[in-house]
């Protein structure tokens, strides 16, 4: 019996030593650096009031900078667009509303001039007491003083991969959300 145990702790031993070596020989994930989006805002990135109300087609520009990884993997870089206002009640409150796209740029650093009205198409705004509520489509004629626009991103890949910066959902969200990285607000001022 004794025999027994001591070729059991034999054939243990012998494995946990021929484990320990095939262990290093194990794969790793493979890393991969992918590009990261920013945007850059200036004094032009913002809409006035007095412009909005005109019959002309104010616009703002803002840039996008395009920094890191393999460039040559990605396709297109899609710019989103969500509204950043109050809701049409009694006691307002200001949240963000759905993503919608805004248009595909190709992979690099670039300035983008948007008009009013290509922004605000297909925009909504809450109605009821929450943005959670019914919403309303966006005019000019609607906005008000501090709302403004939220620009966000995602890389398409060539490989079919989507890459989503900043992956914002409709009605209320925190301060931090709004605010996130890779994301740029262009305001509505005086």
């Amino acid at each position: 019996m004794k025999n027994f145990f001591y070729a059991l702790l034999l054939t243990a031993s012998a494995f946990s030593f021929s484990s320990c070596r095939d262990e290093d020989n194990l794969p790793y994930p493979k890393t991969e650096e992918l590009p990261v989006v920013f945007t850059n805002l200036a004094s032009q990135s913002t809409f006035k009031l007095s412009d909005i109300a005109g019959t002309g087609n104010p616009t703002a520009t803002f840039s996008i900078e395009v920094k890191g990884g393999d460039l040559n993997a990605v396709e297109a870089v899609e710019v989103y667009r969500s509204f950043r206002g109050y809701n049409v009640a009694a006691t307002p409150a200001l949240g963000l509303g759905p993503r919608v796209l805004l248009k595909t740029v190709p992979p690099a650093s670039a300035d983008i001039t948007v008009s009013l009205n290509e922004v605000i198409t297909g925009l909504t705004r809450a109605t009821g007491a929450s943005q959670a509520g019914a919403r309303t489509t966006l005019t000019r004629a609607s906005l008000k003083e501090n709302e403004g626009f939220l620009f966000s991103y995602e890389l398409l890949l060539k490989d079919g991969r989507r890459v989503v910066y900043t992956p914002l959902s409709g009605g209320v969200v925190s301060g931090t959300q709004a605010n996130a990285p890779y994301t740029g607000l262009v305001t509505v001022i005086k």
